[in-house]
């Protein structure tokens, strides 16, 4: 029996395929490639259907933007079931998967972008204040240090420097220091 399909559906699948569009440019040209026609193209859709969506290029990039970071949360929530939850944020923060290290390459373009933009920073400013909060609650005053940490090992691991199990093992340690 095939699932029951409604309009909501395919507005999601549209607007899904016009946000991986823009995940697509992003990741292989830069967020400043990004234009409501270029996005258009790649998704294949015309540029009316994207405007649709998506009025403007900064409500496309906001959106966008908001979509790669739920992506990561519901990584963060995948994870909560096998490990803590100090350790499934932290470790999460570290790509595995090549598609785990395209949607970071994707979300550290947005932060780049971001700090050009003064609706974006603020959104990125609060939602890294809200990480650092919930660290906090969990693993106290090394919330910061260790939140560094994991970022700049999730680097190194892209670089190739450090494997993604070394790197979690890495934060593994810190947490277990601090916690």
């Amino acid at each position: 029996m095939k699932p029951v399909r409604g309009r909501g559906a395919a507005h999601d699948e549209r607007r899904g395929a016009i946000l991986e569009a823009v995940f697509e440019i992003i990741d292989t040209e830069g967020a400043h490639q990004v234009s409501i026609r270029r996005v258009a193209e790649r998704a294949g859709v015309s540029v009316g259907r994207v405007q649709h969506y998506f009025p403007s290029k900064d409500d496309l990039l906001t959106a966008a933007f908001t979509a790669i970071n739920d992506l990561g949360t519901a990584r963060v929530q995948a994870r909560l079931a096998e490990s803590s939850p100090a350790e499934a944020l932290l470790t999460e923060l570290i790509p595995g998967t090549e598609e785990e290290r395209r949607q970071f390459r994707v979300a550290q373009a947005f932060e780049t972008h971001a700090l050009t933009n003064p609706d974006l920073v603020v959104q990125l400013r609060r939602g890294y204040d809200e990480l650092v909060d919930l660290l906090t609650v969990l693993i106290g005053p090394a919330a910061k240090e260790l939140l560094a940490l994991a970022l700049g090992l999730a680097h190194l691991t892209l670089t190739g420097n450090l494997t993604p199990e070394e790197a979690r093992a890495i934060v593994r340690s810190g947490i277990e220091k601090h916690g």
